[in-house]
């Protein structure tokens, strides 16, 4: 068996076997991916895309599986071999992920190379915009304050951003302060500006998929309470603009905070279920 790693410039070869979603994210600075392929005919037999999380505190890295194929589950074990070596020069301490609830095949898999599944509800949890729309306080319109980002040149959102991330700790994507403004919906994505100066994001990823992904939600100074309510009036006004009330918004409850308030908006509203696995890495 050969190993190619995946990058840049070889995720296109893969387009067959990578959901659109996953793949756009290659090239970012903590995603990875490796493939195994047949030495005979160089046809992938496996492949796995990861995310790198918590790299910055020190021992705590983790490593989040995004994507994994096998042309047969007897291709997983090499494959784990491989990312095994990988995630050792990166400091890995354990690795997770959600497999559909019905995924048994892979999961016994899986087991075999040292992880453990248990039943759970997914912590991603797909809203429509329609649901959205249906909220009591989003009927109203949102202040000249709140604008959407495509009104900001790159200088004046980066300097925002660099404000905002000075005074917020814990952000959704490790590589958030370095991807590009347009890596956002423009017209969707808003910010709040006052008195010249930018104290509130709702950045919002349109997938190729078209699902819509909220990245960071987060507000300073005395009014960030109302701002926050702000920015999802206008932004949730924007998208019922230019997509369809179908449209799924997906957000990643990472943690009590984005949980609770998720359950407050939605509350007959859950995540789909699946099988939640985890390896100890490293000893």
């Amino acid at each position: 068996m050969s190993i190619i790693p995946i990058n840049k410039e070889n995720i296109a070869d893969y387009s067959d076997l990578v959901d659109g979603d996953v793949a756009e994210n290659i090239g970012r600075m903590y995603y990875r991916g490796v493939a195994v392929h047949d030495p005979d005919d160089n046809s992938p037999l496996s492949l796995l895309i990861w995310e790198l999380k918590s790299v910055e505190a020190a021992g705590d890295t983790e490593s989040e599986l995004k994507w994994l194929y096998a042309a047969d589950p007897s291709f997983i074990l090499p494959l784990f071999d491989e990312y095994s070596t990988e995630i050792l020069f990166e400091g890995v301490k354990r690795t997770a992920l959600e497999l559909p609830a019905s995924d048994t095949e892979r999961s016994d898999a899986m087991s075999e190379c040292g992880f453990t599944f248990s039943p759970a509800e997914s912590r991603y949890l797909d809203v429509s915009l329609r649901d959205f729309k249906e909220l009591s306080f989003i009927k109203k319109k949102a202040p000249s304050y709140i604008m959407s980002i495509d009104d900001l040149d790159d200088r004046e959102y980066e300097q925002g951003l660099m404000n905002i991330m000075f005074r917020f700790d814990d952000p959704a994507l490790e590589d958030l302060s370095y991807l590009p403004k347009d890596w956002y919906e423009q017209t969707v994505s808003c910010c709040v500006k006052t008195d010249g100066k930018i104290n509130g994001f709702l950045l919002v990823h349109a997938c190729p998929s078209g699902i819509l992904i909220p990245v960071l939600f987060f507000a300073v100074g005395a009014d960030f309470k109302m701002n926050l309510i702000e920015m999802m009036r206008f932004s949730v006004a924007q998208a019922a603009v230019f997509y369809s009330d179908k449209t799924t918004v997906r957000i990643n409850r990472r943690n009590r905070t984005v949980h609770d308030l998720t359950k407050k908006f939605f509350p007959d509203k859950k995540g789909g279920p699946v099988i939640a696995g985890e390896r100890r890495e490293n000893g």
